[in-house]
């Protein structure tokens, strides 16, 4: 789905869920005046103006353009005009899990300035075990494997500011993984994201959800870990090097060479993302993941030299693969601390 912001129409549906309301982009769609445009995925019938798919093939291929795909074409086609529509544009999952008075509530953050705009939904506990489960974990992966900690990354009710939509463009994505992949590029180039409570609706359990619990997330959590495959190789390397550093030189030097393995990492990381990844978009936050990467592997390095002067029988390479392990809640708490100031 996606909201262009200037329409009054949206007043209608105030109290409804947006799932409610469907309306066909083409004839709602008004040149230099974006309305109201919406995708519907194959549920939510009724409401206004809405359709209900028909056929397994029918659902089948709506589902397919839901998300990524949709709000690329759609920004494609209609890009200038979403530029001189004034504030931006929004998007949001079809599933009847968002209310018409939280979308106005997005559009009220874009107004007084904000450039991105993610809804977290407020999980209480009515909410399915299958959603909480999910929520939680990509909650986890995500702030490991890219050092930005959200309460909920999975929420569709996103808002941007029109100078977004070039990048967005560029997302590698189709479904549930275009949304991830957007806030990991989003944070590459350092663009500000406001959060924004939300109320989490579910309905019926929420078993309008297409959501499959393997197949989507092996889908979200491969495009993730290949945009952060800068990181995932120089760990590697590093891994490596430790290794070898471990089998050749004498101890009283390893906290030195886990520092070094941490710079180089550092280092390579920059360079991989800056001119191969997010060379097409414009990349702002090499210093920041730099420090970081150097930070952690410098307590990495102190907690090898404290094992290995006690232990000294113990490989580095071990000792340092217990630190790391050890890090890992630590880095998770960590972010999630340091985001709170953000």
């Amino acid at each position: 789905m996606l909201v262009p912001l200037k329409h009054e129409e949206i007043q209608n549906c105030r109290k409804q869920h947006i799932g409610q309301c469907h309306f066909n982009h083409q004839r709602r769609f008004q040149s230099g005046n974006a309305a109201f445009a919406s995708h519907t995925d194959g549920h939510n019938a009724g409401g206004c103006n809405g359709r209900k798919a028909t056929g397994k093939r029918t659902q089948r291929a709506e589902r397919q353009q839901l998300n990524g795909r949709y709000i690329r074409l759609f920004r494609q086609r209609y890009h200038q005009c979403c530029h001189e529509s004034g504030y931006g544009d929004q998007s949001g999952t079809d599933g009847g899990q968002h209310r018409a008075d939280d979308i106005v509530r997005v559009k009220e953050e874009l107004k007084n300035g904000s450039p991105f705009v993610l809804t977290t939904r407020l999980l209480n506990r009515n909410i399915p075990k299958r959603s909480k489960f999910g929520n939680d974990l990509s909650r986890v992966i995500y702030t490991l494997s890219t050092g930005r900690y959200f309460k909920d990354n999975q929420s569709g009710l996103r808002g941007f500011s029109t100078e977004n939509i070039d990048w967005l463009l560029k997302v590698k994505g189709e479904k549930y993984d275009y949304e991830m992949n957007m806030l990991y590029y989003a944070s590459k180039q350092a663009i500000p994201v406001t959060t924004l409570d939300i109320e989490a609706v579910y309905i019926d359990g929420n078993k309008s959800s297409h959501f499959n619990p393997v197949k989507d997330t092996v889908r979200i959590y491969r495009l993730l870990l290949s945009s952060a495959k800068a990181s995932i190789i120089t760990a590697i390397l590093a891994q490596i090097a430790i290794f070898v550093c471990g089998l050749v030189t004498d101890v009283p030097y390893d906290s030195l060479y886990v520092v070094t393995a941490g710079l180089a990492a550092a280092v390579t990381a920059y360079l991989i993302n800056r001119f191969f990844i997010f060379n097409n978009v414009d990349f702002r936050d090499g210093g920041r993941t730099m420090l970081f990467t150097l930070f952690r592997y410098m307590l990495y390095g102190l907690g090898t030299a404290v094992i290995t002067s006690f232990l000294p029988f113990i490989p580095l390479f071990i000792a340092f693969n217990f630190c790391a392990l050890l890090g890992l809640p630590i880095r998770y708490f960590a972010h999630k601390y340091i985001s709170a100031f953000n």
